[in-house]
This record gives structure tokens, sequence and C-alpha cells, in this order.
């Protein structure tokens, strides 16, 4: 289960990726013959785009150089992509460097290029801005709309950035952490030369009526179809009705997020995998976790239970109140929050690092028995994993976990029935996985929509979910890691 230094989840596990592929492509086709093969994630914009060659990557412009890498299905970036064109003269003559449209997660070599003035990262897999962005001291133009950034030092570097004199336009537009009224005023505090930035407010996008089921996840019926489909962004929503279901591309300025759902809904309903109340009817398979030793299971209830006897079994003081669960408490790595305390110049932060500690002392018998639960299935893991949420009645709650840099690892015990209270994870378009983690550690890509599936009302149910932030981020792959089953 380890993932090799600079080889993918996809191709790492491309046995289970075409495993899944394989069902998925049945069950598309036998609607849709004439999708044997899912059509490029195209959108309204790409309609409208001129069509460019391939080959031409690079084009002189009077005095100046400006190189396009757009739509070159790139993984990664080297300078020898540019030093390869017949055009190419030197870095200095660098002006515009577009890799838009690609699968990037970094830009090594910026470095070389003093005079750059506009770079369009459109449409990518930045969580972080290319690392060597601050020594391009002429940028004025940063694209950098369709990524995964957040708004913080560590996503954005500001401390680079405010190097950047000559910087007036930054676009962040579609970046789902940065969409919040406060998000611009902070950025714009940190960034004063800017003259544009841009963000989409996604509290404005969410007060359009039928955008959105539900405040939170808690409050979502994850039998329901509209449920499940609710954790993805709109962009993932209108691709799906073009490859999964051959719908011509929406315009996002004519067919709102509510429209698209609705246009999503019918699909599948049309198809059968939503009945006329609106109930979830897509295929699923079942796969099984990593069993543990018995001894530490029971170690870890006694700790559980000791835990819930002490703040209740419902307690109204549980973290992470947008999700379902009658108990839910975040422990973190040892290693991280000394780090932070070490580090931190705010008190504030500080403090609150601080009391993190003092929990995690509290409850160190839960850290320690969790974790050598999990070294004994992946110790590679375990040596990263940044925290475990330790819960106690997790119900439902479609969601994904937009903070974790890579898949999680789920652990569920107590008196609940086997074969119920597994983790629901979205496959493909038609497809979901239902991980067993009764008495058993599973991996799950939570970067995919996942819930809690139904077990008894009075059951007792406790989990630990592992998973690690702040770490290199790693690009999604299979949203699990065996050959699934088609029976439970």
């Amino acid at each position: 289960m380890k993932n090799s230094e600079g080889e993918s989840l996809a191709s790492q596990y491309a046995h289970i990726v075409e495993a899944l592929e394989k069902i998925e492509n049945g069950l598309r086709i036998k609607h849709l013959p004439r999708l044997i093969e899912r059509p490029p994630p195209l959108e309204a914009d790409d309609l409208k785009e001129k069509e460019t060659s391939s080959d031409q990557v690079a084009t002189i412009c009077q005095d100046s150089f400006n190189v396009s890498l757009r739509r070159s299905d790139l993984k990664s970036f080297s300078l020898s992509m540019i030093t390869s064109s017949p055009s190419f003269n030197s870095f200095q003559f660098l002006t515009t460097l577009d890799v838009s449209h690609n699968e990037l997660m970094d830009l090594p070599g910026l470095s070389r290029m003093p005079n750059l003035c506009t770079l369009n990262l459109e449409r990518n897999w930045f969580n972080t801005l290319p690392l060597e962005i601050g020594n391009c001291r002429k940028l004025k133009i940063i694209m950098a709309s369709r990524n995964f950034l957040r708004p913080n030092s560590q996503s954005l570097l500001f401390p680079k950035l405010k190097l950047l004199k000559d910087l007036k336009h930054f676009d962040l537009r579609y970046n789902q952490k940065c969409g919040r009224p406060h998000h611009l005023s902070s950025i714009r505090g940190e960034l004063p030369q800017l003259e544009e930035l841009i963000l989409t407010m996604w509290e404005e996008v969410g007060n359009v009526p039928g955008s959105y089921v539900g405040a939170s996840a808690a409050e979502r019926n994850e039998h329901l179809l509209r449920s499940q489909l609710e954790p993805w962004g709109t962009v993932n929503l209108r691709r799906r009705l073009v490859q999964d279901f051959g719908q011509v591309p929406t315009d996002a300025s004519e067919v709102d997020r509510a429209e698209v759902m609705q246009r999503l809904l019918t699909c599948y309903e049309k198809e059968g995998w939503m009945d006329k109340e609106g109930y979830a009817q897509r295929v699923r398979v079942y796969v099984d976790g990593a069993p543990v030793s018995q001894n530490l299971i029971d170690a870890l209830l006694v700790e559980l239970r000791a835990w819930t006897g002490e703040t209740g079994k419902i307690s109204k003081n549980r973290e992470r109140p947008s999700i379902n669960a009658q108990n839910y408490m975040i422990l973190r790595s040892p290693k991280f929050d000394e780090q932070s305390t070490q580090t931190s110049t705010s008190t504030r932060s500080s403090r609150r690092a601080l009391r993190k500690a003092k929990k995690l002392e509290k409850y160190r018998k839960i850290w320690e028995l969790g974790h050598e639960a999990l070294r004994s299935v992946d110790p590679e893991f375990a040596e990263r994993c940044t925290e475990i949420a330790v819960t106690y009645g997790f119900k439902g709650s479609p969601h994904i976990d937009k903070q974790n840099c890579g898949p999680f690892y789920g652990f569920a015990m107590g008196e609940f029935s086997c074969g119920q209270g597994g983790v629901v994870v979205e496959c493909s378009a038609r497809l979901v996985a239902v991980m067993n983690t009764k008495n058993r550690i599973g991996r799950v890509d939570g970067r995919y929509p996942h819930f809690v599936d139904a077990y008894d009302n009075e059951s007792e149910r406790y989990s630990l979910i592992y998973y690690e932030t702040g770490n290199k981020f790693v690009k999604p792959g299979p949203a699990i890691f065996s050959v699934p089953s088609e029976a439970p």
C-alpha cells in the first residue's frame, strides 16, 4: 500500500483503475452505446476556443518570447519543453508562459525567467503556487483559476508574492477553498499592490435557490442521489453531464448549478439509477479492509468507551459539527503540534496548538493504540499520519475531505452488525464501493464523495479515521485500493 516517490496513485494502482473503468464502461454503453469511450471534459468556453496546433509550443512576438504549452496533457514540467522549440532563443526574453489545461502540480525553473510578465496556470492541479515564483520580479498577471489553492501563506506564498511589486492581476476563480468575502479582504491585505483580484464568491452562488440541499453534510439524507452528488463542485457536475451522459457543455453564465444538478438527476433517472422519490440506485461493489487483531480492538474499545463515558455519547462540544456524529474528536500528531508551537508567531495559534497537545496527552492511549493498529496495516502511512478523527455514532453525511492531501484509512468497531456501517465511496458516475471497516482498516480516497452506510440506530459504532494534511499533495487515483467484489 505504499506510494512510491514520483509514482501517481493512478499508475501504482492501474489494475484497480482498469477494473473500475471496465465496470463503469459496461454500465454506460448499455444505455449510451455511442459513448464507448468517455469524451474529453469539454466546457462551453472550450467550444468557443480556436483550435491550436499541439506541435507549435513557442512563438516569437516582436522582441518578446511567448510560450504556450496549453492542452499538452502534461503531468510534469521541465525547461527542456521550451528549449527544444526551434523558436527558443533565451529565457531572458520570455514574457508569457501558458501551461493551462494540464495536470501540473509544480513548475520548476521559473527562476530562469526574470522578465516573465504573464503566467497562466489555469485548470491544473496546483495546491500551492510554484515555489520559484518570487524570482519573477516583473510578473504582472497570474491566472490560477480552477486549481486547488487555499487562502493561506503556505498555498499562495504571500511572502514571495509581496516581492512582485508589479503584480496587478490575480485570478483565483473556482478554487473552492478561496471563495468567501473574508478571503477576498485577507488576500487584498497581504497583496496591496494588486489592482484586480478575482474570486468566485461561493456564498453568493449558494444563495441561488436550488443550488444546494442542506447547509452541511450532516443535514443530507445519504440515501438520496442528490445528497450523494452534492459534495461535487459545479465544474465537476458540468463535466459529468458531458463525459458520462453525452450532454452538450453548459455555459456558466446561462446555466447555474441548480439547473446543472437538475439535468444530471434527469439523466440518472432516465437510466434507472434514481427512483421517482430520488433514492439512489447506483451499482454497488464491495471490498474488505485489512483485519486488526482482536486484542487491539478490545484495548481500543476500553479507551473509547471511557472517552464517551466522560464526555457523554452525545456531546454538545463535539468537533466538526458539519458531520452527523454523536461525538467527534480530532487528535493531532505530537510532531505536528510540537512544530506548530515552536514556529508559530501568533499567540492565538500557539495557544490553540497547546490546547491540542494537552488533549492529545489526555487521550494518548487512544492515539497509541490506534497507531499500533494502523502500523500493522501500513507502517509508512502511520509515520505520515497527521490526524486521527475519533468518532461515535457517525452516520451518513455525504461529503468530500477537502483538507486531505491524500487517501485516508478508516477503522470501525463496536456492537453494530457485520455488513452494516461501511464507508461508501463514489468510484465513478454509476458505481459506488462499500468498504467493510468493521474490525478492519480500509483505505479510501476521501477526496471523492463518501458517507457512512446505514446501521442499526441503537447500535454502538466507534470509528478512527486516519488522514494527513499539510504534507505533499498526491493527485487522486482510484477511490479504493483493492479489486472489489460484486456481492458483500
